[in-house]
């Protein structure tokens, strides 16, 4: 089984115009290199609410930003595979920043990632009204 993560450049996803310098506004590391090592420390942190939404597992971790961990479940063709959104406020607005680590087959991960990266969107340009 391959791994590799998805990067989604913040930028793509933010309203047009804003530009994303190196400091505060740089995107956040993942902090795992396996699903599994996610899922676990996420499981375990105090302030994590878990739920599970059509056999997904999301995880949603208020501080020190909002993060929005969606786990596929087992039936998927991308599984094991996590996708993390930060909602993020800057002084340049608010932007929904994502990444994608998917240990599956390539083209499953791929569908993945352009899946959410479509939700992602929207919820940019929700946060933009």
């Amino acid at each position: 089984m391959k791994r590799f993560a998805i990067p989604l450049a913040a930028a793509a996803l933010t309203l047009a115009g804003a530009a994303h310098a190196q400091g505060a506004d740089a995107p956040r590391p993942l902090g795992y290199t396996r699903v599994a090592d996610a899922l676990a420390a996420l499981q375990k942190a105090p302030d994590a609410r878990i739920t599970h939404p059509d056999g997904w597992t999301v995880i949603t971790v208020p501080k020190p930003e909002l993060a929005v961990w969606s786990f596929v479940p087992k039936e998927h063709d991308a599984y094991p595979a996590v996708v993390r959104r930060l909602i993020r406020k800057t002084d340049k607005g608010t932007f929904v920043e994502m990444k994608v680590l998917c240990e599956a087959k390539q083209e499953p991960c791929r569908k993945l990632a352009l899946q959410f990266q479509q939700m992602t969107a929207q919820m940019q340009q929700a946060l933009a009204r």
